[in-house]
């Protein structure tokens, strides 16, 4: 066996010699300073672009939920993007889009982080811009190594950009229910009959509305659509691939149906989760249906807001937080609830759909 060779008192010295004449010439800070400073430069742009993503995000629900649109968002973009810089400080130096009350937005300054992306086209939009702030208003990060080493005290300013739109959804994951247009129109008045969603207050007892199954007794009848097409009225159930009780409306405006009149599992569990939240629930709402069984396909008029009071169906059964009441009974299958104009959270939202109440933030850019 070879025995392994230790290295001889030579090395160590060599070693140490190299590394003193790297310190000496000062490669080791140099390396060091390139490290900590563009370092420091990194976590800055990260938070900065933390904090532009939550300010365009709140300017984007201030702008789709106020009826002034997106006038005095200024103090809402600064809250957020001081809360997410490490030091509490960042500054907002434009706000800007297409949206109501907003100015157009310039080019962007030279040596300044830009949106990416293109501006989205016929849906309203905002950006908003962030640079660096340091407690003492200074705009500059100074550097830590390299002044050190060479005296000079020239720093980086840092920016982000951050840019939303909103608008109602023409594509994106509802509720796996579906009612008819024509009685959308009956039940909001056209579509002038909405209410404050339950975080802003409760309506009165009489915006409660009852939406029957279509198999059910009472249920509304709707005429007859084009050739081929049919719109019963009353609420009917929807495929449910993901077991969630959840469906996506694909990009030709169609979805399946369940021609079942019991709800699955799923259903009941997310049913009752947002009548005990009392949260706020994205609708499809259909204009035509087309075959039977289990071909049923539904075609999207647009996405509604609907808050969930109560039900009555097969086998589970919940009274009105807003009445009290059980406005269903012996064989009517209902659901009950009011209609709002307000913000739904929802997954793969695409914008550009009719405007039925329903409206959704995304983040563009």
């Amino acid at each position: 066996m070879t025995a392994r060779r230790r290295p001889a008192r030579g090395d160590d010295g060599a070693v140490t010699a190299l590394v003193a004449v790297l310190l000496g010439t000062g490669v080791l800070l140099g390396v060091a300073a390139v490290v900590v400073d563009v370092g420091r430069l990194y976590a800055e742009r990260e938070q900065l672009q933390s904090g532009a993503d939550a300010a365009a995000w709140a300017v984007g629900e201030g702008c789709a939920t106020t009826p002034a649109g997106c006038a005095d968002q200024d103090a809402t973009a600064g809250g957020y993007a001081d809360g997410n810089a490490a030091d509490g400080a960042a500054t907002v130096t434009e706000i800007c889009g297409s949206g109501p009350g907003l100015p157009a937005c310039p080019a962007p300054v030279a040596n300044r982080t830009s949106c990416l992306g293109t501006v989205p086209a016929a849906v309203p939009y905002a950006e908003v811009r962030v640079e660096t702030r340091l407690p003492d208003g200074s705009t500059v990060l100074p550097s830590v190594f390299a002044r050190a080493l060479t005296g000079q005290r020239d720093g980086t300013t840092v920016g982000a950009c951050a840019r939303v739109a909103w608008g109602p959804p023409r594509v994106a994951e509802g509720f796996a229910v579906t009612f008819s247009i024509c009685e959308w129109r009956e039940l909001t008045q056209d579509g002038t009959a909405f209410w404050p969603s339950p975080s802003a207050g409760l309506p009165p007892p009489q915006a409660e509305q009852i939406i029957r199954l279509k198999d059910s007794t009472g249920a509304s009848t709707c005429p007859a659509g084009p050739s081929g097409w049919d719109r019963p009225g009353g609420f009917g159930w929807l495929d449910d691939p993901s077991a969630s009780c959840a469906v996506t409306v694909e990009t030709d405006g169609t979805f399946g149906g369940n021609t079942g009149n019991s709800a699955s599992q799923p259903c009941r569990d997310a049913m009752w989760e947002a009548w005990e939240a009392r949260s706020v629930v994205l609708i499809p709402v259909y204009d035509a249906v087309r075959s039977q069984g289990a071909g049923t396909t539904y075609h999207l008029a647009g996405f509604t807001s609907f808050v969930m009071t109560g039900y009555q169906l097969s086998g589970f059964s919940a009274p009105s937080w807003l009445t009290g009441l059980r406005r269903c009974g012996g064989a009517e299958r209902c659901l009950y609830g009011y209609f709002v104009r307000g913000l739904v959270r929802t997954t793969g939202a695409q914008i550009g759909g009719p405007d039925l109440g329903a409206a959704v933030v995304n983040l563009v850019g």
